[in-house]
Parts: C-alpha cells; sequence; structure tokens
C-alpha cells in the first residue's frame, strides 16, 4: 500500500501529510475509489473525535494496526459490528475470522485528522472546495459561474425586479455549480 497513483486516493488518510493530499486532490484524485473508499475513511477519522467514542461506529470500514496479540491481524481491513461504550471496544469482523474481534480504537493523529477534512472538504463543488479541484474543474465551475451571472443580469428577463440578479447568482452558486463541477 506504499504505492499512490496519482489519481486515486485509496490509501489510508492517515499515511498522507496534508501538502500531498491537497497535490493529490488537485491533480484530480478520487476520494471515492477503492474498498474502502479514501472518503468512507475520511468520514471514520473525522467522527471519532465526537463527544461519543462509539459514534457512527457500527457499519464503519477500518484498518487494523498495532495490534500486539494477534499481529498477523494488523494490515487487515475490517467492518464494525458493534461497539460497547463502557468498555470503549468495538466488535470487528474480518473476512475468515470465526468470530468478531474486540479492539480499542487507536486515536489518529492530528495531521491523519486535517487530512480526514480535507478530503471531506473536497467531496463536493463548493467555493470554499474550489482550490481542491483539478484545473479543468476550477475552469469549468468559473465557466458555469460566468453564464450564471449572464442568465441573472438579462434585462428583458427581469425587467423591473431590481434585486434579482444577486438572488439569482447566489442560487446559481450554491446549487447549480455542486452539481454540475466534478471531479
Amino acid at each position: 500500500m506504499s504505492a499512490l497513483s496519482s489519481r486515486s486516493l485509496s490509501l489510508f488518510p492517515q499515511a498522507l501529510t496534508v501538502d500531498r493530499a491537497r497535490a493529490l486532490l488537485r491533480g484530480g484524485a478520487d476520494s471515492s475509489a477503492g474498498e474502502p473508499s479514501a472518503l468512507e475513511r475520511a468520514r471514520v477519522l473525522c467522527s471519532w473525535g465526537e463527544s461519543d467514542p462509539t459514534a457512527a461506529a457500527a457499519g464503519s470500514t477500518v484498518a487494523i494496526h498495532s495490534l500486539v496479540s494477534r499481529p498477523s491481524m494488523n494490515g487487515k481491513v475490517g467492518v464494525v459490528v458493534s461497539a460497547s461504550a463502557s468498555t470503549r471496544r468495538f466488535g470487528v469482523r474480518v473476512a475468515g475470522e470465526a468470530k468478531a474481534l474486540a479492539l480499542r480504537r487507536a486515536m489518529p493523529a492530528a495531521e491523519a485528522v486535517e487530512v480526514g477534512r480535507l478530503i471531506l472538504k473536497a467531496a463536493e463543488w463548493s467555493p470554499q472546495s474550489h482550490e481542491l479541484f483539478p484545473e479543468a474543474a476550477r475552469k469549468r465551475a468559473v465557466e458555469v459561474m460566468r453564464l450564471g451571472y449572464l442568465i441573472a443580469w438579462d434585462e428583458e428577463r427581469f425587467e423591473g425586479r431590481e434585486g434579482a440578479a444577486p438572488e439569482l447568482a447566489d442560487v446559481w452558486r450554491g446549487f447549480v455549480l455542486p452539481r454540475v463541477v466534478a471531479r
């Protein structure tokens, strides 16, 4: 898992620096590729900071690492099937294992959480995530926004309605662009 193509973010967010993740996203990396995807891993990673240590756990895909009692399980991926707030352990089902493992959660490093937030931010286009999209997608966003401005400021269409143009431009930016601009 140390090799990483320029079009894939399928590596664990914990293994990336913020700068590398940003470069991959700007290069067109697909955060939804892979099983589990970087986007799914980022959601789990970022949910770990919540007040309930078992929040959003069931059904999450996790990577097993730093397990001393069964080192052969390190590097394997499993699915959380249960969580206990009192013991702070998760039941993790791994393919080929007869029963779920009872594991404690390792707290992610601060940079890993930041990478996770970056991946989540780049999941959908917005003015705030614009810089995380590849150049072609950023150009498309500008073109589509220009089209929105042309429609919004069409004098014949909005004759006698002062103030319609800014409202339409805001709606265009908030609802049309996120659905049109893709990685």
